[in-house]
C-alpha cells in the first residue's frame, strides 16, 4: 500500500508540473499575442518556479530506490592521526 500511495503521488506531481507548463506556455504565447508584456513576465516567472519544483522531484527520484526511506546511522571516527585526524573528523560531523 505504501508503494502505491508512492505512485500515485509521483503521478500526480508529474500531471501537476505538466498541466502547469502547458498552461505556462499558453500564457506566453496569449501574452505576446496581445503585446501584454506583464502575462508574460508572471508566466516566465511562474515556468522559473516550476524548473525549482522540477529539479526537485528530480532528486527525489534518483533518492527514491529500494532502501532510500529507511533512517541510518553514520559514525566518524578519528582513527589514528593525532589532532589533524580529530580536527577533520570532526568537522565532518558537523556538516
Amino acid at each position: 500500500m505504501q508503494e502505491r500511495t508512492s505512485l500515485e503521488d509521483s503521478l500526480q506531481g508529474i500531471g501537476k508540473v505538466t498541466r502547469e507548463l502547458d498552461d505556462n506556455i499558453e500564457m506566453i504565447e496569449l501574452g505576446e499575442a496581445e503585446g501584454d508584456a506583464g502575462v508574460v513576465t508572471e508566466a516566465e516567472a511562474a515556468l522559473k518556479a516550476l524548473k525549482k519544483e522540477v529539479s526537485r522531484r528530480e532528486l527525489e527520484a534518483l533518492l527514491s530506490g529500494e532502501a532510500d526511506r529507511f533512517d541510518t546511522y553514520l559514525e566518524v571516527h578519528a582513527g589514528a592521526g593525532g589532532t589533524e585526524s580529530q580536527d577533520w573528523a570532526s568537522m565532518l560531523l558537523r556538516m
